[in-house]
């Protein structure tokens, strides 16, 4: 094969003018060289983009459910403090409405300790409510109050630098904590909860509470802690947090409602009824936002199937996104999903930019070389055209052409050369032509004895190989080994005798090259060049004499036919085997059946009798030699269990879907106990060294690589049935 692909590249080659041959392998070399810069280049960049981005997005996710978590869990902090006040009598619950100043105060000292909540307030069993608000750093407090002096509002207070209360800001009428769902939530569950986002009071920003029911040491409830957390500082923080130059970042909940976006758009819009209404991710402003969103609820269907945190990726105006959603929950009721997108453009500007970059370098280098290839080639092509003029002059019979030897470079040389060669040639011309007759003569009739011989070969093969049928596996594998050796053997001789002759070959290409040598060198005398060219005349006699050339001729001859004869074996084997052709094909299971019982007939005995019980089938599709593998392989351990004396039944059916072939035999049949080990690897219940245990092992992972089924039945001291069943159609997995 590779003298082949050579002899055919040289073939190619002499076609192709010499200028051309000179300066395409500097050019493709350089194209070549370029083109695979860049696509590495590219693709080293494509693979340090997707190993970045999904760093990138799971830093950026874990840093947003730390900051989150902390800035959340301080609101149930604050509860536990308040609780463990409580429990501690610190703060005293069990006051009349005009004595709860203490509480008030209680309410409005602690809230400036904690940035992270707006209000912090408690409810109690008797729909009072008293707490305090912040609305910034470094503003005075707000004190809360619901209470008979309320008369059942919630006011909020403007208060002094002491804490006493000033004017109304703010006031909610007919607030009563009992009848709101965080209160009641804590109650149902006894422990602390998360409340559903709202739209808050003063700031109409988005805000959770965090509620926790107070029990007394009886179990009385005492009331229920409240602290509020603004979900505008996530959002402000996912804006400061860096995803890319044009990533963005959202949160939202499993009914994709939005809870903070890293663009500061409006999570909620004011209803027709003048109640705010949440805004859904897929509705969001941001495009980014909107088509990831969509895209989740594409591939998940519902957001509750994500249950752990997942990168995917998808086009939108065809880019591609990387998308990060990552789950953010608690024990307390909180469930969120974080959701990182990041355009792939971000990364891919500078990799573009270096692309083009060695793309131009390689247009440059390509231009350079061209340039360079075709000055070279000229300063080469010229004096050898020269020559080709000159030596075609010679073929005409033109003797006293003269190459100009003005150059002293090899070319030069060559020149001089060639003038004295040619001189020297046309004297010896005259005498080759004479002795040229009468090798030709000589050849021909060598040549008509060597093509009877071969005929009569050939017709002794074909005879040889038509009385030689291969019984079993085993019995064509030491057939092919025979047939293969015969004619490896006499080409093996006539390769060692080809290499005797070459060797007078070797000393006359000696003597012509000494001959050569002298005819360019200066100084030479008559004598010498005379003694030399007899001594080249005396060797070439000799091979005319020994019928050298065609003795070679003959030997290969021979030899292209004993490797004739190993390629026609080769091609007659896969008649069975089809290794050439392993790829699905439509074929039909009963000529199958019927070259399988060609090819088995000596394992399977003379004294078996064989029912065909066949119907008329579809084609299928499938792999030929894997499935004549099957069939071979259950048939014959058919005969075997039956010690070549019994029936065989072969039946074929088929519907809409599938077809079914039956191999039923008359044996023995099989032990129900190894009856499900049967198609176990190394099962067998052969003596040691008479089965490997992996014939029926085999069959059975090809049925299953056709999407078929391969079962058997069997009942002891009757037989056993295999059905084997195939789909009409490969399937196109």
């Amino acid at each position: 094969m590779a003298n082949q692909l050579l002899n055919n590249l040289t073939k190619l080659s002499s076609r192709i003018p010499l200028r051309t041959m000179i300066v395409i392998p500097f050019v493709l070399l350089v194209a070549l060289s370029g083109s695979l810069t860049g696509y590495l280049s590219l693709r080293n960049g494509q693979e340090a983009v997707n190993n970045v981005a999904s760093q990138l997005r799971n830093e950026i996710s874990a840093r947003i459910q730390e900051r989150v978590h902390n800035y959340l869990e301080t609101a149930h902090l604050v509860n536990q403090l308040y609780a463990s006040d409580i429990g501690l009598g610190l703060l005293n619950l069990d006051v009349k409405n005009n004595e709860s100043q203490a509480i008030e105060h209680y309410f409005w000292q602690k809230i400036q300790s904690f940035d992270q909540v707006t209000n912090v307030f408690i409810g109690l069993p008797s729909g009072e409510v008293y707490g305090a608000r912040r609305l910034g750093h470094n503003q005075v407090p707000q004190t809360i109050v619901g209470n008979e002096t309320t008369q059942g509002s919630l006011n909020y207070y403007n208060t002094d630098p002491n804490g006493n209360r000033k004017d109304v800001v703010d006031n909610a009428p007919k607030y009563d904590p009992r009848t709101r769902s965080w209160y009641k939530d804590a109650v149902a569950t006894a422990k602390p909860i998360w409340s559903s986002i709202y739209p808050e009071f003063a700031t109409k920003a988005l805000a959770i509470t965090a509620a926790q029911p107070v029990y007394a040491t009886d179990g009385k409830l005492l009331g229920v802690l409240g602290s509020t957390a603004i979900l505008t500082r996530i959002n402000e923080f996912l804006h400061s947090l860096k995803s890319g130059k044009t990533g963005q970042t959202f949160i939202m909940e499993r009914s994709g409602s939005l809870v903070a976006v890293s663009t500061l758009d409006a999570v909620f819009n004011e209803g027709k009824t003048g109640s705010p209404e949440r805004i859904k991710a897929t509705n969001s402003p941001s495009p980014q936002i909107q088509a990831t969103a969509a895209h989740l609820e594409q591939q998940f269907g519902d957001l509750k199937h994500i249950k752990e945190a997942q990168q995917i990726e998808f086009r939108l105006n065809e880019q591609r996104q990387f998308v990060q959603v990552s789950p953010l929950s608690d024990n307390r009721g909180l469930d969120w999903l974080v959701v990182v997108t990041i355009p792939e453009v971000d990364f891919m500007e500078q990799i573009n930019a270096n692309t083009r970059m060695t793309i131009w370098l390689s247009i440059i280098a390509l231009i350079l070389t061209t340039f360079i290839g075709l000055l070279t080639a000229r300063a080469i092509i010229d004096p050898i055209l020269r020559l080709n003029s000159v030596t075609k002059k010679f073929t005409d019979g033109d003797w006293d052409q003269k190459i100009p030897t003005d150059r002293t470079d090899e070319l030069g040389e060559l020149a001089k050369s060639f003038n004295s060669m040619g001189q020297q040639i046309k004297k010896a011309f005259s005498e080759l032509e004479d002795a040229n007759a009468t090798l030709e003569h000589k050849v021909v009739e060598r040549t008509k004895e060597l093509a009877l011989a071969l005929d009569e070969l050939k017709a002794s093969q074909s005879q040889l190989i038509q009385s030689e049928k291969m019984a079993s596996l085993g019995q064509m594998v030491a057939g092919v080994a025979h047939e293969i050796n015969t004619p490896l053997g006499y080409v093996r001789s006539n390769v060692e005798m080809t290499r005797d002759q070459f060797a007078e070959l070797e000393q006359i290409i000696n003597l012509a090259d000494g001959l050569l040598r002298l005819m360019v060198s200066e100084g030479v005398s008559e004598e010498e060049l005379s003694e030399q060219l007899g001594a080249v005349a005396e060797a070439i006699e000799g091979l005319r004499d020994n019928d050298t050339f065609a003795d070679i001729t003959a030997l290969f001859k021979d030899v292209l036919k004993g490797i004739d004869q190993i390629a026609e074996l080769v091609l007659n084997l896969k008649d069975f085997s089809r290794v050439d052709n392993v790829r699905a094909r439509n074929v039909d299971l009963n000529a199958s059946l019927d070259s399988v019982l060609v090819i088995g007939h000596h394992v399977i005995g003379p004294k078996i009798v064989i029912n065909k019980e066949y119907s008329t089938l579809p084609p299928i599709e499938c792999s030929p030699s894997h499935i004549n593998q099957v069939l071979l392989n259950i048939i014959t351990n058919a005969a075997q269990a039956m010690d070549n004396n019994g029936r065989i039944i072969l039946r074929s059916t088929s519907d809409d879907a599938n077809v079914v072939v039956e191999i039923e035999d008359t044996g023995k049949g099989i032990p129900e106990d190894i009856r499900s080990k049967i198609f176990d690897p190394f099962f067998t219940t052969k003596p040691v060294g008479q089965g490997t245990g992996l014939g029926l092992s085999i069959c059975y992972k090809i049925i299953e690589q056709h999407k078929g089924e391969i079962r058997v039945e069997s009942e002891v001291g009757k037989g056993t049935k295999f059905i084997i069943v195939l789909p009409r159609q490969a399937s196109s997995s």
